[in-house]
Order: structure tokens, then sequence, then C-alpha cells
């Protein structure tokens, strides 16, 4: 990063990406959805910068550029400045916080503001349980966040997407998410609605047939970084198979990082068929991966969408999920991917197993899973959407 003065303006012009962090050159994870968004949309001939909020209040102001984006990085009072010296059509903002919203309140009420919703910064404390359940520290680290973080956020958020104060458009990656999380945790009804989901890039993803051989082989590419992602009920389902009789004609690769990778993947380290990554990948590798799969096994405890399933699924790979959150709404039972109860190891195994025993339901499955999530989250249906919805606000007119 190269120091920049603070205050530093931007060209009058372009769309302002308010983020809580990006990608860099040694940190390329940083909400990378967020820049492949950015992105599409410069492919589209809308250009966008970028500003990333920071709650650290002695960070100096900086910027940089990464893969042709400018962004710029600062704290509260840096980005309340910027705000009060630039002039913006619109503002798109992922994971707002106050920080985010009240410059643009103070200095800008004209500007339209299109906020995206993912997840954790729109709802109730106890929604996560199944991360702070494993010990009474966990808990009261918890309680502690329900007051110091949780209620002061929902108030903001219930405010923000149901207030006539701005014109705010909230975007959600699943009907489900708005419908059973946000409004009822928040208590409000979206003021303008949109469900557009995260960008499945079918062309990095491509759809190739795949070999029968290919169901033998699953894989797993999840972090490990939360009990959300299920992965310790990817082991027991692995261990459950590896008590049957087909288990040596399968071939698994788990793939993945966090700090509960060890201590989840350890019952699998003796098991010869069974490959344990502990790494994390390039987008662009990740294709390559899905070449030599057939099967992707992502159980879950709670997901707005399953961005890495649905690239899985893009790609031909059949999904073995959960039947919990929004995973119904992108994988339908039996048709384009196989979902069993939630907690349920058993019936995960049994999944991959018939998946195995027949290779006609696995080639079906695989056309229609990729089919079926180009027409869900391809471009289309969600690029195209959004960058319409941006251009409509830039013009004064309703979007969607």
């Amino acid at each position: 990063m190269t120091t920049a003065a603070r205050g530093a303006t931007f060209d009058e012009q372009p769309p302002l990406v308010v983020t809580n962090m990006y990608p860099t050159a040694t940190e390329p994870y940083r909400n990378g959805f967020v820049h492949r968004r950015v992105v599409e949309y410069a492919r589209q001939g809308l250009r966008c910068d970028v500003y990333v909020v920071r709650p650290d209040e002695s960070l100096e102001s900086s910027e940089y550029e990464y893969e042709g984006v400018r962004v710029t990085v600062g704290n509260a009072d840096d980005f309340d400045r910027a705000v009060s010296q630039m002039s913006r059509r619109v503002y798109l903002v992922h994971f707002a916080n106050p920080e985010m919203i009240r410059p643009v309140q103070k200095h800008a009420p004209q500007a339209p503001v299109v906020v995206w919703i993912h997840g954790f910064e729109a709802e109730a404390w106890h929604r996560r349980w199944f991360g702070f359940v494993d010990s009474s520290r966990s808990i009261r680290a918890a309680l502690e966040r329900r007051t110091e973080y949780f209620e002061r956020q929902n108030r903001f958020l219930a405010w923000l997407i149901s207030t006539d104060e701005l014109t705010v458009d909230t975007v959600y990656v699943s009907d489900w998410f708005k419908r059973n999380i946000v409004e009822p945790d928040l208590k409000v009804s979206s003021r303008h609605p949109h469900i557009i989901p995260n960008f499945v890039d079918t062309e990095l993803f491509a759809y190739r047939e795949k070999e029968p051989g290919a169901r033998t082989r699953i894989l797993s590419l999840r972090p490990f970084a939360s009990p959300k992602y299920a992965n310790d009920l990817t082991v027991a389902a692995i261990l459950e198979l590896s008590g049957r009789p087909s288990f040596d004609e399968l071939e698994f690769t788990v793939i993945g990082d966090g700090a509960l990778f060890d201590r989840v993947t350890r019952p699998l380290q003796d098991l010869p068929n069974v490959t344990l990554r502990r790494e994390l990948l390039e987008q662009s590798e990740i294709p390559a991966l899905h070449a030599t799969a057939g099967v992707f096994l992502a159980p879950t405890r709670f997901d707005s969408q399953g961005v890495s399933m649905s690239e899985a699924m893009s790609s031909g790979l059949v999904p073995v999920s959960t039947a919990i959150a929004a995973i119904p709404e992108f994988v339908e039972a039996g048709v384009t991917g196989l979902l069993a109860p939630p907690e349920d190891a058993v019936a995960l195994a049994d999944h991959v197993e018939r998946l195995h025993e027949s290779p006609e339901l696995f080639a079906r499955l695989s056309q229609a899973a990729s089919a079926g999530i180009t027409q869900l989250a391809g471009y289309d249906a969600t690029v195209a959407r959004e960058i319409h919805l941006v251009r409509a606000r830039m013009e004064g007119s309703g979007g969607e």
C-alpha cells in the first residue's frame, strides 16, 4: 500500500463500493465475492472505486490498486471526511454498519444507497448457536457480544432497510434469508427489497460432462473456521462409509483451512483413500480440482446461499448437502442434487453410496446441477440484474 493524504478525493462519477475489507496481493480472500462483482461491473462498462472502512482509529489512510480496481482504506473519520468532499451518484455497501452509512446520511442524503445483506451483520445474536455451545466461556463471550454488537447493529439495520430518510435498496442473496432471518430478527420489512444471489462465474466454472467413474471421487472444499460449515458431519459420513463394502472403491479429497482443521479431520488420517490438504486455494485453481471429482460433499448448519457449492454445481459436480437454511433454494432434492436431514451423517453417507450405485442417477443430477445453478446464479440472474439496479438508481429511476 502507498500512503495517501487524509480526505483524498475520487473522480466524481463512478459508484463507490463501501465495504469492511477487500482483497490485497497478500490476502486475496478478503471479501473476494465483492471483488468479483466489481470486476464484472467493469467488464460491462460500470467502473467502481472501493473504500474500505476499518474500525481502527489510529489507522493511516492509504490507497492501493488490486487487479485494476482503485481501493482506499481508512477509518470512520477518514471516510466521513472523504464523503464530505466527493460527489457520488450511488453508494454500494457490503456488510453495512453505522460508520459506513451515517456519513452518507449527513453529507449526501440525496444519493441512493444499495445495501447487500450477506449474513452476520443482520442476524440476531443466537442464530449461530453452534459456534458457542461447546463451553461456558464461549457462551459468556456470545452474551457479551449480544449487547456490545448485535443489539446495536440490529437496531441500525432495522432503521436502514425501512427508512425513508435515504433511498435504500436492499439486496438479499436468497429469499429464505430475507423471509426467515433478516426481517423476523429486525422486526421490520424492507422498503425496497431485491433477491439477487451471489454471482457464480459459469465461464470459469464451466460444465463438462462427467464420465461415470467421477461418481467415485468425492470432494470437500470448505473453510474450517466455524462449526457452521459442518465439516464434522463430512468426517462422520466418511467414517460411516468406511464400514460399508463399497468404501474401497471411493476416493475422498478434503481441502480447507482454519483453526478446526486438524482436530476435525484427525479421525480420517489413517484412511488410505482419503486425502487431507490443509490449504487455501486461489479461485483460479478450483476449476482443475472440480474436473477431477464428481461429487461435492458439503453439509452445513447455516448458509444464506452456499457459494462454493454453487460453483461446484456449475462445474457439474453433484452436491450432497443438508436440507437446511437456504440450501433447498439452490438445490432441488432429487433433481439437481441430494439433501440429507440436518445433523444426519448417515443420510449423507447413504446419498454418496446411492450415487456410487447408480451411474444413471449421477449423470442426470450432474447435468441438471449445472443447468439449475446457471439459471439461479449465473450472470443473467445476478450481475446483469445488479448492474441494471445500480444504473437505474444513478439515473434516478426505480430499478427492478
